[in-house]
């Protein structure tokens, strides 16, 4: 590498991250995902745009062969990065808890959009194929496309609506995470015959032996090594540390996968699954990695993608509407079909239909992969990039729709019959959830044991801190014919590992009888709504009082729909 060449890597590194980082907080001012903004970004400095009108100045920042080579080894450590972001979501205690539901929505999640692509791989004619012969391969690769979901986006959306903590947000998650493990693990196994002209079936054998045996080491012996280091750096003053860890791990299982001869990214997803398993992550390492991760690395990643075609010139509407719409309706109507059997409602299944639709960034990383694979025409692969961030963006506004139809409960009606601790004893969460349900224990009555036991193995499983001091624990607790509500307040903060790191001072304790998914959203979306302004929250802390505490919540409500109705409705508005 010459000086020169260091110059020109530099300077296209600054242009596609700082190109990338303005145009992605532009799209989130229009309620959009960071990723439409990041490929815009890309489309801009690559040949579409910046080759056409200033082709010299695009050729010495993107088209010289060393810098090109540096651009490319940067975006190869930031896929896997981002498979290990999108690994850490993965929570195998929730996909277990899910167990029927989560089992019926990922499998006919899967299998719906696996036969369409199918069908759509055969029935495109030999000229939207780079190799003609390989016609099963490029037919199994496009059901594996559409079969897949896009975690992160998946959980940046039921965070925006309210839905992340809820039980139908954990359904989603839990259908998504064995939608991606399946779907990664199968793309793995395609990389290596993708690269060539014949299917070696003795080798697929021996590369699904050893990714298997790396698999299963990695969540067993792996999985246990690594607790034990990040138990050792609990403490929040090592975050650092546990941040070079991840890392560590990340690429050591990427080499690994890579070696095999399976593609590096499922190196990152299954570490980051093992070390999302952990239960000694705390939530703000977790929320850390994650800022690391999509601040630094994914603008590059997503903008580089604009280098590589010309999207002018590559865009078929043909194909742009064939897999859109069978993506879509493969995927909506299975997931759909599946959460029913599971025993959900229709408007909630077709919710989870929905929210499960949104492919975003996981589908574009395998979109590309297969181009540098040499599967795909430039027109399909913008087909796939297209389909992607429609699909993503349709996700969010659909799943509002179909649940946000009804008259919210009120939060304030609800405590007026719950119950309120003016000052928590207990400085645990454990102590806290059982002194309100203590609280609630003269309408509970002999449901008082079961509910009790039922919020704490769900706080264990999924922690409720929502950040800004503010903790929701709640459970469906069977036998239970109506919401309950009971609000603790404490002043010393309690931990409900919170993704800002911050202790809960506020603490409303939610019980709802079991399957009202609806109303379970509703009265979350209530409560946090209630809480959402900082002024609200202190005047809750000077209370003493059931009547209070009403009076803030219910002025605190009025305000923030007043607010609501004069900027009128967006994407990510809850």
């Amino acid at each position: 590498m010459t000086e020169h060449d260091a110059v020109v890597f530099l300077a296209a590194l600054a242009a596609l991250l700082g190109v990338a980082r303005l145009l992605g907080e532009l799209a989130r001012l229009f309620g959009m995902p960071l990723v439409v903004g990041e490929i815009l970004a890309g489309v801009l400095l690559g040949p579409t745009v910046l080759g056409r009108a200033l082709p010299g100045v695009h050729g010495w920042l993107f088209l010289q062969p060393t810098p090109q080579k540096m651009i490319g080894a940067y975006t190869t450590v930031g896929v896997v990065l981002l498979l290990v972001v999108a690994g850490l979501e993965v929570d195998l205690g929730i996909v277990r808890r899910r167990g029927r539901s989560a089992f019926f929505t990922s499998v006919l999640g899967i299998v719906l959009p696996l036969a369409g692509g199918l069908l759509l791989g055969f029935m495109l004619p030999a000229s939207d194929m780079v190799h003609a012969d390989q016609r099963v391969l490029f037919a199994m690769f496009i059901g594996v496309a559409l079969s897949i979901s896009a975690l992160p986006v998946i959980a940046k959306t039921l965070l925006d609506l309210g839905l992340f903590k809820t039980d139908l947000g954990l359904l989603v998650m839990a259908a998504a995470m064995i939608n991606d493990l399946v779907g990664w693990i199968a793309f793995s196994m395609l990389v290596g015959p993708m690269q060539g002209n014949a299917v070696d079936v003795a080798r697929l054998v021996v590369m699904a032996a050893l990714s298997l045996v790396f698999i299963v080491g990695t969540m067993t012996v792996g999985r246990r090594a690594i607790d034990r280091l990040l138990g050792q750096l609990a403490d929040e003053s090592h975050g650092g540390r546990v941040l070079s860890l991840v890392i560590l791990f990340a690429l050591v299982g990427a080499s690994i996968t890579q070696a095999l001869g399976i593609h590096a990214v499922l190196g990152g997803f299954v570490v980051g699954v093992a070390i999302g398993d952990s239960p000694s992550l705390r939530e703000r390492t977790r929320a850390t990695i994650h800022e690391f991760v999509t601040n630094v690395f994914a603008p590059v990643f997503f903008a580089s993608l604009g280098l590589r075609v010309d999207f002018l010139r590559a865009f078929d509407l043909r194909l742009c509407v064939l897999v859109f719409v069978i993506a879509t309706v493969a995927k909506v109507v299975g997931c759909s079909v599946g959460a029913r059997a599971g025993g959900l409602r229709w408007r909630e299944s077709m919710a989870v239909g929905f929210g499960l639709n949104a492919r975003g960034a996981m589908e574009i990383i395998l979109a590309l992969l297969a181009l540098e694979a040499g599967l795909l025409k430039e027109q399909l692969f913008v087909a796939l990039v297209v389909m992607a961030l429609g699909t993503s963006l349709i996700g969010g506004p659909a799943m509002k729709r179909l649940l946000y139809r009804a008259t919210e409960e009120d939060v304030v009606a609800l405590l007026r019959r719950g119950g309120f601790v003016p000052r928590l004893a207990s400085a645990t969460a454990t102590g806290a959830i059982e002194e309100l349900v203590r609280i609630l224990e003269p309408r509970l009555g002999h449901l008082a044991t079961s509910a009790r036991t039922l919020v704490l193995e769900r706080e264990q499983m999924a922690p409720t801190g929502l950040g800004d001091e503010v903790a929701v624990p709640h459970a469906a607790i069977e036998g239970l014919e109506e919401p309950m509500l009971a609000l603790g307040l404490a002043p010393e903060g309690v931990d409900f590992d919170a993704p800002d790191g911050k202790p809960a001072t506020i603490v409303f304790l939610l019980l709802l009888a079991p399957g009202r998914y609806e109303e379970e959203v509703r009265v979350l979306a209530s409560i946090a709504r209630s809480v959402i302004d900082s002024h609200a929250r202190e005047q809750l802390m000077d209370a003493r009082e059931t009547e209070q505490v009403l009076v803030v919540l219910a002025e605190s409500a009025r305000r923030i729909a007043e607010e609501r109705r004069a900027r009128g409705p967006a994407l990510a508005d809850i």
